[in-house]
């Protein structure tokens, strides 16, 4: 009897997170994410490369080649792409820059769309793109300031703990800021912190294994397939990491909503959702304003 009632609450617990689940769909959501981030983030990326000081460049692009286990034909092209960032720089103009911001919004969108279905919310259309490009500024001010942050640690014990101090800050930052940035600030941020802090332990985790697991992959495709075997492992992992993220989001807005003690100690009191500032708010009609135009005044 004991177990049948600690199955029955369990499933009354867990029940509403596994619909929830199910109303995301987080294998279409995560390869949707995941292609978006490839087409959309990379340029980003090598824009960021070419402008970026040539340390913080230094930095990034390392990360790139140790974190995949970039080598062969594909290292060789990355080590090129760091030689010639006054040549790349030079083709960069206000209008190539405006499209490639323009460009990378399709993954901002998308990511949008997967906190709004995880927290139930309706879609805002133009102005959730132009959040896309807030956030946008804030992961190149993000990741200018890691590769700084990285590159000025030294080595060492000290540097390796100070390292792992600003990766975990600048995750757990991130990815709170994301979520409510995103959805127009209509949910409350201590709401947040659960996405946020469930975000990045499973980045970093997933960075950790990334190193073992990823380049064994990369060289074996690139040793089949050339540079596009790496387009193809990079592409998979990139699937993996997505799939964190969305059932991140879910998880974190399901502890959010709990109508138990638990959403009480996460979200704190006065609930989770929260009313942004008027020029951020997607316009509702009031009752009375339909009703006067229904009536024609």
């Amino acid at each position: 009897m004991r177990w049948a009632s600690a199955r029955q609450r369990a499933v009354g617990t867990f029940g509403g997170l596994r619909g929830r689940l199910g109303e995301v769909g987080v294998l279409t959501s995560a390869v949707v994410l995941a292609a978006q981030a490839f087409l959309a983030l990379i340029p980003l990326l090598l824009s960021i490369i070419a402008l970026a000081p040539p340390t913080v460049a230094e930095v990034l692009i390392g990360q790139m080649r140790d974190r995949f286990g970039i080598s062969g034909d594909t290292q060789s092209m990355i080590v090129e792409l760091n030689g010639r960032r006054d040549q790349l720089r030079s083709t960069i103009t206000i209008l190539s820059a405006v499209v490639v911001l323009l460009s990378a919004t399709a993954f901002t969108r998308a990511l949008q769309r997967i906190y709004e279905a995880a927290w139930g919310l309706p879609r805002v259309g133009l102005r959730g793109s132009v959040r896309g490009l807030v956030w946008l500024g804030g992961l190149i001010a993000y990741l200018t300031l890691i590769g700084l942050g990285l590159r000025l640690a030294g080595g060492g014990l000290p540097g390796t703990l100070a390292r792992g101090l600003l990766l975990l800050a600048g995750a757990v930052l991130l990815w709170w800021w994301t979520p409510f940035v995103l959805l127009l600030g209509r949910v409350q941020p201590r709401a947040l912190l659960p996405t946020g802090g469930l975000t990045a332990a499973a980045t970093l985790i997933l960075g950790g294994v990334s190193n073992v697991v990823v380049p064994s992959m990369v060289r074996n495709n690139e040793r089949q397939y050339g540079t596009l075997g790496t387009v193809f492992a990079i592409e998979s992992w990139f699937v993996v990491v997505a799939a964190a993220i969305v059932l991140a989001a879910v998880i974190g807005a399901w502890l959010g909503q709990h109508p138990g003690r638990l959403g009480d100690t996460v979200r704190g009191p006065g609930g989770w959702e929260r009313t942004p500032r008027s020029v951020f708010r997607p316009r509702r009609r009031s009752a009375q304003s339909s009703a006067d135009a229904g009536s024609g005044r």
